[in-house]
């Protein structure tokens, strides 16, 4: 079964309704029908806590619990972090994305920001839109 990597970015933006939403929902139903895995890194959960700090506690703890039950969490290790720390790269987020979908086997990284994950990503990375339009 294929792993697909969310960053931060889609999560943020199925939760919040933005553009790319319905993109993100459609990727997600096809985790739930047990077509691919839907993973996240569990850092992701704890930056969209700090960017949603000005919303409701309640709907913060809402849409983390929401997404938990949707989306595998994944982890890394010191490892990781090391490789992340090695590539300096523009978005140091992004680096630990990509080294935790990399060690937990993940296949594809759906991400609006792929211009950072160009700088240095082996795997391959799309918008939620252009994976749909892959299928």
């Amino acid at each position: 079964m294929k792993r697909v990597f969310f960053d931060t970015n889609i999560l943020l933006d199925f939760g919040l309704g933005r553009n790319g939403a319905e993109d993100a929902e459609k990727i997600l139903a096809l985790g739930l029908a047990g077509v691919i895995e839907v993973c996240a890194y569990y850092l992701t959960y704890a930056n969209m806590g700090f960017i949603l700090r000005h919303h409701p506690k309640e709907e913060i703890y809402d849409l983390v619990a929401q997404m938990r039950e949707d989306v595998l969490v994944l982890s890394t290790d010191a490892a990781q972090l090391d490789k992340g720390l090695a590539l300096f790269a523009n978005d140091f987020e992004d680096a630990l994305q990509y080294q935790c979908a990399k060690a937990n086997g993940c296949d594809i990284i759906i991400t609006n920001n792929g211009k950072d994950y160009a700088e240095f990503c082996d795997l391959p990375f799309m918008t939620a839109k252009e994976f749909l339009n892959s299928l």
